[in-house]
């Protein structure tokens, strides 16, 4: 019953963003791309509404949310012709000896990973928190969200590295890595190679029409208006679509941040063209990390996973 393809990444790395690419992809042509039209075209693994019809009360604990996880996620598989697109913030692992993704229902993963210089900025804001703090969110290994009192129960994320490890080293299933930065600077290009993952058919005309419909300012624009449900109530800004530039880094934080970041992730962003090692000083990151950052490159799916 492998029918799940995961949309997986740390928050505020391109998920909703991808998302949205999906949902004016799928639309009638011509017509303006509704923010809510994300939650039609994907699903979620940790929606606190869905765990309590489950469960069969409003008040649970974090264990039984583990021990319920596998029959949320049938139930999530069953509702659509697979693939079935589910977003997740939970890393690959196991919790209260629960796997918090199930292999055996998994025909695949999208994993969206960003420069984790630009998320410290991101996740500050979005949580309302310094960047001294944001860094250390992406540091901390034990690092959960969503919970008691959240419209999400509890997804654990470990540090940035931890995360993007879990995801993109796992032989289970095939994963898709798409980074935020090729997202941005070829989004026809970097599309189309979501689309042949998932197996969905390539329409020229459905393409445009998605990347002109989720452009980042005409999503800025329709949040302005209406308000957007995913807008965390702790944000200092008061946005979700607040400024979406790559780089952006260089402007925001000091050589010590830089650093912390460098130090503790360092491996990673080597590993994903964040950063060359031979460089030390923080000037020379910035221009190397800059430069990766800015230069057109995309990883080609693995295999297909569509049916």
């Amino acid at each position: 019953m492998k029918r799940i393809v995961w949309l997986a990444s740390y928050p505020k790395s391109g998920n909703t963003w991808l998302r949205m690419l999906f949902a004016a992809y799928h639309q009638t042509l011509g017509c303006p791309l509704n923010l809510d039209e994300v939650f039609r075209t994907t699903l979620s693994d940790s929606r606190r509404d869905a765990f309590a019809m489950l469960i069969g009360r409003n008040e649970f604990s974090d264990r039984e949310v583990d021990e319920h996880r596998e029959a949320l996620q049938r139930s999530l598989a069953a509702r659509l012709r697979p693939p079935v697109l589910v977003k997740t913030h939970n890393a690959h692992l196991r919790h209260n000896d629960f796997p918090l993704i199930r292999n055996e229902l998994t025909l695949g993963a999208i994993y969206i990973v960003r420069n984790p210089l630009d998320i410290v900025d991101s996740v500050a804001d979005h949580w309302g928190c310094s960047l001294d703090d944001g860094i250390g969110m992406l540091t901390n290994e034990r690092l959960m969200i969503g919970g008691d009192g959240d419209a999400m129960v509890r997804q654990y994320l470990q540090s940035w590295s931890q995360h993007v490890s879990s995801w993109i080293n796992t032989p289970a299933f095939p994963t898709h890595l798409v980074r935020y930065e090729d997202l941005q600077s070829a989004t026809e290009f970097t599309l189309r190679n979501v689309l042949t993952f998932l197996g969905w058919p390539i329409d020229n005309d459905r393409i445009a029409h998605a990347i002109n419909s989720a452009q980042f300012e005409k999503l800025q624009k329709q949040e302005a208006e209406l308000g957007f449900v995913e807008r965390s109530k702790n944000s200092t800004s008061g946005r979700f679509f607040r400024n979406g530039q790559s780089g952006s880094w260089t402007n925001s934080l000091t050589k010590e941040q830089v650093d912390r970041v460098v130090d503790c992730h360092g491996d990673v962003m080597q590993r994903l063209g964040y950063l060359h090692r031979s460089q030390t000083s923080h000037e020379n990151n910035v221009q190397v990390i800059t430069r990766c950052v800015s230069k057109h490159r995309s990883v080609a799916p693995r295999s297909r996973v569509g049916l």
